[in-house]
């Protein structure tokens, strides 16, 4: 499992390689004028708060810190991105946690669940191809159709499923 995550985290890297700083920032129409640097934090730190929530036994994926700084500048986001990648192994898989979340609009109901962290590595990791897949469209709409490659953004399933 580390070793699959550690690849999605490479997919980002290298694509933080390939773009340019304007289209890093691009208020795409696809995105509803979201950029692909602000779906590139939003994946960045669903991972750093599981990191988080490996040292002290509780993952709160709604108190992101939401760092600008990751959705401006690539080079910022590559080196957290790789801070990330270092810390991946100091994952203790199948120690137990909770999961804090509040899935109500005002913000007033705050409910616990038990989880493990090979549980929310998991969420991570299908919450990153989620995004990849609308970072991909994103790009494709920009005319960047070769910037990635075809699995960038598919479910491992189904890239099993194509490969038969």
């Amino acid at each position: 499992m580390k070793n699959v995550v550690k690849d999605n985290l490479n997919q980002l890297s290298e694509l933080l390689i390939k773009i340019d700083d304007d289209e890093y920032i691009y208020e795409s129409e696809v995105f509803s004028g979201a950029t692909v640097g602000k779906h590139m934090r939003h994946i960045v730190e669903f991972y750093l708060m599981l990191i988080e929530g490996n040292q002290q036994g509780i993952v709160s994926y709604d108190k992101r810190h939401r760092d600008v700084n990751i959705e401006t500048d690539r080079t910022y986001a590559k080196g957290i991105i790789d801070k990330i990648l270092e810390q991946i192994d100091d994952i203790m898989l199948y120690k137990d946690i909770v999961v804090e979340a509040d899935f109500t609009v005002l913000g007033n109901n705050t409910g616990i669940i038990k989880s493990t962290m090979i549980r929310e590595l998991m969420y991570c990791l299908e919450h990153s191809i989620h995004h990849q897949a609308i970072i991909k469209a994103g790009l494709i709409s920009m005319g960047l159709h070769d910037i990635t490659d075809t699995n960038f953004g598919v479910a491992y399933s189904t890239i099993r499923y194509r490969d038969k």
